[in-house]
């Protein structure tokens, strides 16, 4: 994969002065926004002029998912009605499961193929670098990146490498909230399971597009719209 032409973030809602520049100085010139209308709404992106924003929303089907839950919990009272609330919502293993049937939705849900489909093709035109961002940066931007990587025949493992790097980001960003939320009498493990990234979720996903297309090449053609021409686009655009 080529250096310096796709990034993937967390919400680009808080950049404190100077990041802007920064990004510039990257050569970004294209953002893909993949939260909810509800996600955008709270918290805009803050973009340099210049750098071009799309909107897509992949969840727009089923905006209650799990990857929309991060935002959510980190923003969540450590009292004890929440805690509960949020124990009955997602304890006992529902935060797992939850997770799974969301990287299934990935690959299958109408909106996340229109939206996924519609990122992919923008990056192939971008004329910089971009950027592919959701919430936590982890979950609807980590299929995204997973799925450009796999059609540019980036091996799995490596691939899997990528997305769990997820992890050390995230527990510096929420392990003290996870620590706060285990000491208030939350389920640490439900909610680890919504923070942090697992291969199983990834595997969920690829294993529910071979289910509905066959194989990559079906996901990308007949699920997400793309064709030869767009396929040999993303590939020459991110290989190096």
């Amino acid at each position: 994969m080529r250096a310096g032409i796709l990034f993937r973030s967390s919400r680009l809602s808080g950049l404190r002065d100077g990041v802007g520049p920064a990004l510039v100085a990257l050569g970004v010139t294209d953002v893909f926004d993949l939260r909810t209308a509800a996600e955008v709404a709270s918290r805009p992106d803050r973009l340099p002029p210049g750098v071009t924003l799309t909107v897509a929303n992949v969840l727009a089907d089923r905006p209650h998912g799990g990857a929309v839950a991060v935002g959510t919990l980190a923003r969540s009272r450590m009292d004890p009605e929440a805690i509960e609330a949020v124990n009955a919502a997602v304890g006992g293993g529902r935060a797992r499961d939850l997770m799974l049937e969301t990287y299934r939705d990935f690959a299958g849900l109408p909106s996340a193929l229109h939206g996924f489909g519609q990122v992919l093709r923008g990056v192939t035109r971008a004329n910089g670098a971009s950027i592919v961002h959701c919430t936590a940066g982890k979950d609807r931007s980590g299929w995204a990146v997973a799925v450009m990587q796999l059609a540019c025949g980036v091996r799995t493992d490596d691939v899997v490498a990528d997305y769990l790097l997820s992890n050390q980001a995230m527990s510096d960003a929420y392990g003290p909230l996870l620590e706060q939320f285990a000491d208030a009498g939350g389920d640490a493990d439900a909610l680890a399971s919504i923070l942090y990234v697992e291969p199983d979720y990834l595997d969920a996903g690829v294993s529910a597009l071979h289910s509905a297309f066959g194989d990559l090449e079906g996901y990308l053609e007949a699920g997400l719209g793309l064709d030869a021409v767009d396929v040999a686009l993303l590939r020459d655009r991110l290989l190096a």
